[in-house]
């Protein structure tokens, strides 16, 4: 495994700072939130099932799955994003642990979700393999992931933004590739190492719908870690070249009626273990 150290610390400061958090929930979650349904879905899941939510954040997995009347335990690293759970459910148990980690039995789940999770995990195919050992024979596993520029307008659009009016020269810790997961090729290798079987995978549309164009760079600004550092260290003439060309681009492109709707894609991946 290449070298994710740098990665690693940073994803760990950046959502355990509540400001980040808060600004992932209000700006950011709007879009993960409508892959949720399909996720379940995915993973069929049941009531009276014990389940967990992986990489749990603010609990919107977790609150979907006690509405299925699942039993639910939440983990997540960020003690910030826990305490916004709690706060959200009552009715599932939420625990501070490492994907890399998880501080469980064997066979222990009959489903394992993660919504959007396991892209921030420096070792993916250890949070895989944990995954795996925590499902019971034949558990079901299910995740999401961000569909990269080539299928994903927000993406394509930030990206390309940030590449033509960003300063040379910055750039993220190195870590794995935020949309690999989007491959089915590499979903299907990474997925079979693991020693999950009967993959699918299917493509959902969310996004953002937005009152002010303005909130679109402000959801990447506030709402991220990645892009987020890629965008506080610029200058401040390209910062503000950043900003006003994803602005007026989201005005143009992706008005509807008096709001702005920009689409963003998630894969959703099952698997039984």
């Amino acid at each position: 495994m290449s070298d994710f150290s740098a990665f690693a610390k940073a994803e760990r400061i950046g959502w355990t700072d509540t400001q980040r958090a808060i600004g992932y929930v209000d700006l950011f979650a709007a879009a993960a939130d409508q892959a949720i349904q399909p996720l379940l879905d995915a993973v069929d899941a049941e009531s009276g099932e014990e389940a967990l939510d992986l990489c749990c954040g603010q609990g919107n997995v977790a609150e979907a799955l006690v509405a299925r009347r699942c039993k639910v335990i939440g983990a997540d690293f960020s003690e910030v994003m826990l305490k916004l759970a709690r706060a959200r459910m009552v009715d599932a148990t939420f625990v501070e642990a490492d994907a890399e980690y998880l501080p469980f039995r064997d066979a222990a789940f009959d489903i394992v979700v993660s919504n959007v999770g396991v892209c921030h995990v420096p070792d993916q195919g250890r949070a895989l393999a944990e995954a795996k050992r925590i499902l019971r024979p034949k558990g079901r596993f299910g995740m999401t992931v961000w569909c990269g520029p080539d299928r994903s307008p927000s993406y394509e659009l930030v990206y390309r933004t940030i590449k033509a009016y960003g300063a040379p020269g910055i750039t993220a810790p190195p870590g794995p590739d935020f949309h690999q997961f989007a491959n089915p090729t590499f979903a299907k290798k990474a997925l079979s190492s693991a020693g999950f079987s009967d993959i699918e995978m299917q493509t959902v549309e969310c996004g953002w719908t937005l009152r002010t164009p303005e909130a679109f760079f402000d959801i990447f600004a506030k709402g991220t870690v990645r892009a987020a550092m890629l965008l506080a260290q610029q200058p401040p003439e390209h910062h503000a070249a950043i900003r006003s060309a994803l602005i007026e681009e989201v005005r143009q492109r992706f008005a509807s009626g008096a709001l702005w709707r920009v689409p963003t894609f998630a894969a959703v991946i099952g698997a039984t273990a």
